[in-house]
C-alpha cells in the first residue's frame, strides 16, 4: 500500500482508498512479502551463480578438470536468476519500455495506452503461465544428463515467474484504472 501511495504522489495521480481492504492486503502481500523474497532470490542467485562460475573456471584452468555439475548447476540458475530479474523490474517499472510513446497523447489518451499496454502484457503473462505449466509437466520426467534433476525445474521459472510479473502488472492496471491523471511506461519521472 505505502510504496503504490509514494508512486502515486509522484506521478501526481489520486492515492488509493486505504478502506479497500482487497487493495490494502494486495500490496501488502506484494510489497512486504513477494516483493522481498524475489529480490533475495536474485541476490542469492548472483552469489551462488559468482561461486559456481568461478568454481568451474578455476577447476578447468588451474587444475584442468572440468566440473559437468558446476555448469549444469550455472545453467539452472541462470534460467531462474533471469526470469525472477524480470519480476523486480517489473515491480519497480524498470523494464525495457517505449516511454517516448505516450508522451505523444494527451492524460486520457496516455491512461487508454497504458490500459492496453498492460493488457497485452497481461495477456501474454497468461499464456506463460499456460505454455509454461504445459511444457514443465512435459519434461518433468526427464533427467538432466549429470545431476539427474529434473529437466522440468529450468521451464518451471517459467509459470512462476509469470504469475509474479501479473500480480505487479495486475496492481500497476488497476492504479491506472483509477487514476485520473496521465501514464508513463516506466517508473522514470523525468521532465522534458
Amino acid at each position: 500500500m505505502w510504496e503504490t501511495a509514494r508512486r502515486a504522489v509522484q506521478r501526481g495521480e489520486e492515492m488509493p482508498d486505504p478502506s479497500d481492504a482487497r487493495v490494502s492486503v494486495a500490496d501488502a502481500v506484494l510489497d512486504r512479502g513477494v516483493g522481498p523474497a524475489v529480490d533475495w532470490a536474485v541476490g542469492s542467485l548472483v552469489a551462488v551463480l559468482v561461486i559456481l562460475v568461478g568454481s568451474g573456471v578455476l577447476a578447468r584452468y588451474v587444475f584442468n578438470y572440468s566440473l559437468a555439475w558446476s555448469d549444469e548447476l550455472a545453467g539452472l540458475g541462470f534460467v531462474w536468476l533471469t526470469l525472477l530479474g524480470s519480476v523486480a523490474a517489473c515491480r519497480r517499472r524498470t523494464h525495457m519500455a517505449m516511454g517516448f510513446f505516450p508522451k505523444w497523447f494527451s492524460q486520457a489518451g496516455q491512461r487508454r495506452v497504458g490500459l492496453y499496454a498492460n493488457a497485452a502484457v497481461l495477456f501474454f503473462l497468461a499464456a506463460m503461465v499456460v505454455e509454461g505449466i504445459r511444457l514443465t509437466a512435459a519434461t518433468f520426467g526427464d533427467k538432466s544428463a549429470v545431476l539427474r534433476i529434473p529437466v522440468g525445474l529450468s521451464y518451471l521459472s517459467l509459470p512462476v515467474a509469470a504469475v509474479l510479473m501479473g500480480g505487479f502488472v495486475g496492481r500497476q492496471t488497476l492504479a491506472v484504472w483509477r487514476s485520473q491523471g496521465g501514464w508513463t511506461a516506466t517508473s522514470e519521472t523525468e521532465e522534458d
